[in-house]
């Protein structure tokens, strides 16, 4: 009987040892807040399982431009069955907005198109059989395409153009005289210009006197000697330097480094000139397209008069911003000289009821009726006697429309309808807006540039009140 005893004593604490064991290899196996994905007889892979857990690699850091499939790469993930038998899920997460993706490959390729530049945070989840689970990120850097030799040469082109042009036509007309044996200039032409160059000195000794125009010229100065010299200084600021990304501020890097980990202080240097150049050249085809339109309107007059106008004032009636979000949508793919085009466009309807009131005032003086006595064309009458009398206005009213054409481009910029590969004061607070820059601690990634774009804001508003008052008559000091 004790053998028998002892037998199934011994025989009991093997089946107890067996069940113990059994159930610690299920516990071991089953993962917190989850369920068995495999079999409860299935002791072999539970063994393998504990030999290591699940690895995810998402794979280097990528660089790529816009609208571009971007080919995600975890294949570098692991687990005790290798990377064959691991489900993958990948979440990309752009411009506030996040996709997701799964598989059982290791390499996917993300084809929604991305638009516009900027960094995307890409999120691989790694899955084993066992529903254990590993994550790792990367990040890809969508940056702007390189501009062509026209894209990056076509200001300096346009500006020679038009010196090559001033100088062919200088050419012509003095040769011609020259070889008539006429005078190069004539009386009546040093007349004029002495006339002018005493008009232009006088107007310079009033906005001199005027305390809103010194001051205005004394900020513009500054900052157009910083869109001169700044891009000397700042070198190559769109390679991405990656490894020095959210840098703070230091003597190495003054202001601190972007997400791309560009040097924040070489950005605002560089993009003085971007934004001044924007500014400008939207504000001459807003000017030059008012201009066109006031002088049309006012002097044809009737009806041709009231169909302009009711046309101008369609367009005014439509708020600014929305009119350039309308025209970038058509445009799509926006660049440097697509962005100057849009706020060129949509900015010009105030300078035309400008020019058309001055135009109908204009045209009623006895010297434009004694004009058209002696049958001067209206072209003529519009270029030799109209204009030159809209022109101060014209030139008043264009200084200030620089300022609100910096002030669009930062709006569009911070919208996300920023100018592809460039950098501007509105691109580099746009970035700094969706890194949350306040947050992360670079501050003077968003102060920087705000406060340049209100100082020169500021400056070329004083200078064109400044010459208003002086230019207009109504508003003239007397």
């Amino acid at each position: 009987m004790t053998d028998i005893a002892t037998r199934r004593a011994f025989a009991a604490f093997a089946m107890a040892s067996v069940l113990l064991m059994s159930a610690f290899v299920l516990i071991h196996a089953q993962p917190v807040g989850g369920q068995l994905s495999s079999p409860p007889f299935a002791c072999h892979a539970s063994f393998l399982a504990a030999e290591g857990d699940p690895v995810a690699e998402a794979g280097e850091n990528i660089t790529t431009y816009p609208n571009e499939h971007i080919t995600l790469n975890g294949s570098g993930s692991t687990g005790f069955e290798g990377s064959a038998n691991l489900n993958y899920t990948w979440k990309v997460k752009y411009q506030s907005v996040t996709r997701t993706l799964y598989g059982m490959m290791p390499t996917t390729v993300f084809n929604k198109s991305v638009t516009g530049t900027g960094v995307a945070e890409v999120n691989l989840t790694v899955t084993d059989s066992l529903n254990r689970t590993a994550w790792d990120t990367t990040l890809v850097f969508v940056v702007g395409r390189p501009p062509t030799w026209l894209q990056e040469h076509g200001l300096e082109v346009v500006g020679y153009g038009i010196i090559v042009a001033m100088l062919g036509t200088a050419g012509y007309v003095f040769g011609r005289r020259y070889l008539a044996g006429e005078a190069l200039v004539s009386p009546a032409e040093k007349e004029k210009a002495h006339l002018a160059l005493s008009r232009w000195g006088k107007i310079f000794r009033q906005l001199v006197r005027n305390p809103m125009g010194i001051i205005g010229v004394v900020i513009l100065l500054f900052f157009v000697g910083m869109a001169v010299v700044g891009p000397m200084i700042s070198g190559d600021v769109k390679t991405v330097q990656q490894g020095n990304d959210f840098l703070p501020p230091s003597p190495d890097h003054w202001l601190g480094t972007d997400n791309f980990g560009i040097d924040i202080f070489k950005e605002l240097l560089y993009g003085a000139r971007t934004s001044m150049v924007v500014g400008v050249f939207s504000a001459v085809i807003a000017s030059f397209l008012g201009a066109a339109i006031g002088l049309y309107s006012g002097y044809a007059g009737g009806m041709k008069d009231e169909i302009v106008m009711r046309l101008n004032d369609v367009v005014l009636s439509i708020p600014w911003l929305v009119l350039m979000i309308i025209v970038a949508a058509l445009l799509g793919e926006i660049d440097l000289t697509g962005i100057i085009i849009i706020i060129g466009l949509t900015g010009w309807s105030y300078t035309a009821r400008m020019v058309r009131a001055q135009v109908l005032s204009v045209k009623e003086r006895q010297y434009i009726e004694r004009a058209k006595a002696i049958g001067a064309s209206d072209l003529s009458i519009i270029r030799r006697h109209i204009f030159p009398n809209t022109f101060p206005l014209v030139f008043a009213n264009t200084i200030l429309t620089v300022a609100i054409s910096i002030l669009s481009e930062a709006t569009l910029s911070f919208l996300g309808l920023r100018p592809e590969g460039e950098v501007t004061w509105g691109t580099m607070l746009s970035f700094a807006s969706e890194a949350s820059a306040f947050q992360i601690g670079l501050h003077w990634w968003i102060l920087a540039p705000g406060l340049c774009i209100v100082v020169v804001v500021l400056g070329f508003t004083l200078l064109g009140y400044a010459l208003d008052e002086i230019l207009n008559p109504k508003l003239r000091h007397r």
